[in-house]
């Protein structure tokens, strides 16, 4: 088959330090195949730029790189811990966790997307465990919320092996992981969403949650009737049904139908984004959903200053950014008054 798509041999391997470039997309439609591969290589021509950034000193930060939480020899199925040293030194297990989920679109990254943003948390006193898990066409939504439950059922196996409390365990996700790390929360909350035994879903033990610019209401995938909404990204619209299908057929459509339906049980909720982001809304409609269901949480939506710009995941992509060392500062008193 021809691609579309030309990409240099240089570019190709170095794409792959973060993400799977074409080479699980064989046998693809060609509309499916094109359009995946394109979204890879934008997002990876804006990403080599932040990558440059990830070679600052982080020495008061200790790393545990590659750890299979499935063990079956793929790359996906693998994390990361990040953990102040101070708290290796001591060896006491009282430090809070955040599972972060990266962002992707669905298709696109590894967890050393957000290696930046995970030592930004590190800082300001947290465990980070950031993992990936294995984008589509390796596996559709509900296989991704597989995977990040199995993360979690790994890490409350493990606990004990690190300087962290169990009991102080929250996720946070952007883009895509956000909307990850919202219904990961949302079937833990409720029983009645999935048949969690079935489908294989271990109780987690999350008790906050983090979510920067994500994408939240899958209402758009419960049916086939055309999305007419020209703000939605063309891939998400290429890839509903087989994407968000499954985990809409495992699960009551009155569930997921409307936000308002996900949250009544949610735990506390920090929610970032801002006035540039192209998928604000999502978060602004969350937000409200939240406050019609008594959630307790806490939303920014930052606007930048005027002739600059901020823009879509601005504290993961952009952590050292006066805007977002603000809305990290937030998040870490944000978690310390919840958990």
């Amino acid at each position: 088959m021809t691609m579309s798509v030309e990409i240099s041999a240089e570019n190709r391997q170095e794409y792959q330090a973060w993400t799977p470039v074409e080479e699980d997309l064989e046998g693809l439609p060609k509309n499916i195949h094109d359009v995946i591969l394109q979204m890879r290589v934008d997002c990876s021509t804006t990403d080599r730029n932040r990558m440059l950034y990830y070679d600052g000193a982080d020495d008061d930060i200790d790393k545990f790189t590659n750890i299979p939480y499935i063990d079956d020899g793929t790359r996906a199925h693998q994390l990361d811990i990040y953990i102040p040293h101070d708290a290796i030194m001591l060896a006491v297990h009282n430090l809070p966790v955040y599972i972060d989920v990266h962002g992707g679109g669905f298709v696109y990254g590894y967890k050393e997307l957000n290696r930046n943003f995970c030592i930004a948390l590190a800082r300001r006193g947290f465990a980070v465990v950031s993992i990936s898990y294995r984008v589509y066409p390796q596996a559709d939504f509900l296989g991704q919320l597989q995977d990040v439950n199995a993360a979690i059922g790994w890490l409350q196996n493990h606990a004990d092996e690190y300087p962290i409390d169990p009991n102080r365990m929250g996720i946070t996700g952007d883009s895509a992981g956000g909307c990850l790390s919202l219904y990961t929360l949302a079937i833990q909350s409720d029983p009645e969403l999935l048949d969690q035994e079935k489908l294989g879903f271990e109780q987690t033990n999350l008790r906050f949650g983090a979510l920067v610019s994500g994408k939240f209401n899958l209402s758009e995938y419960v049916d086939d009737t055309p999305i007419i909404d020209g703000n939605e990204p063309d891939l998400l619209r290429i890839l509903a049904k087989p994407l968000f299908g499954r985990f809409i057929d495992a699960a009551e459509c009155s569930k997921i139908y409307s936000l308002r339906n996900l949250t009544g049980k949610l735990p506390p909720l920090f929610l970032t984004t801002s006035s540039d982001d192209f998928i604000q809304y999502e978060s602004l409609a969350l937000a409200d959903a939240l406050a019609r269901n008594h959630v307790d949480f806490e939303l920014h939506d930052i606007r930048p200053a005027k002739g600059e710009a901020l823009g879509h995941i601005f504290p993961v992509g952009l952590p050292w950014l006066e805007e977002s060392e603000y809305v990290l500062d937030r998040l870490k008193t944000f978690t310390y008054e919840v958990m």
